[in-house]
């Protein structure tokens, strides 16, 4: 895994879309797996600025959600749902048939899982996977523990991830969500990770003794040929 260490969150985020940008030029219609959140926020406006430059630039690109929590209600703007089309898909004008993603009022997701797990095979495998970090080091919603699942599916979300101020917010308790398994994830010709905002000082740290261990997901990550980790300093040093 590649390490970069930038001054702030703008800077973090120019070198997410220097890598994403080239990526594009040279495969199109490459499979864009997206994350919710803050970290790759930055990101996101970068791509929506060069769609406002160039239309034709995302015009085949395919984006495939990462992780979806299980419970919340229709209208909810928590949803990973929602935040992806506010802040990707809507400002690259990608259309349905361009998208896969978990849906967040499904009845059964074990079977959501399945659906999606098929789907990346049919269509996969990923090109670019966007990841931000958890508290506790998790990765999408794999959480830490004796062992970590490879392939899609419904994860019970740990004590320090429901503690977190998005989740206490909701008002809805929650205790499952739909997530690409760490081995989907490995499976992505790239990994960039994205790592800023407070709390995530103690998972860092941890993360770049290069210890690969279950209890820090994302570790596994030193063990891909093609992982950026990028992370804004600003946002995390005292």
């Amino acid at each position: 895994m590649y390490t970069h260490f930038c001054s702030d969150f703008a800077q973090m985020s120019k070198k997410g879309a220097d890598l994403v940008h080239l990526e594009v030029e040279k495969k199109p219609d490459l499979l864009f797996c997206a994350a919710s959140g803050g970290s790759p926020s930055g990101l996101y406006e970068l791509m929506h600025k060069k769609h406002q430059i160039n239309p034709k630039f995302f015009k085949k690109m395919r984006v495939l959600k990462l992780d979806e929590w299980v419970g919340l209600p229709p209208d909810s703007t928590f949803t990973s749902e929602f935040d992806i089309k506010e802040k990707l898909l809507n400002k690259l004008e990608i259309s349905t048939d361009r998208y896969i993603s978990f849906n967040s009022q499904t009845k059964n997701p074990d079977e959501e899982c399945k659906r999606i797990e098929n789907e990346i095979l049919k269509s996969g495998p990923i090109d670019i996977c966007i990841l931000g970090i958890g508290q506790n080091g998790h990765i999408a919603l794999n959480e830490p523990g004796e062992k970590l699942t490879l392939d899609c599916h419904v994860a019970e979300l740990s004590r320090t991830t429901l503690s977190s101020g998005m989740i206490q917010s909701v008002g809805i308790p929650l205790k499952y969500g739909m997530t690409l398994g760490v081995g989907t994830i490995m499976s992505a010709k790239m990994v960039l990770l994205f790592i800023a905002g407070k709390g995530k000082e103690k998972a860092l740290q941890t993360l770049l003794k290069k210890e690969i261990t279950t209890k820090l997901p994302a570790s596994m990550l030193w063990m891909h040929p093609n992982a950026h980790l990028i992370i804004d300093q600003s946002s995390i040093e005292d």
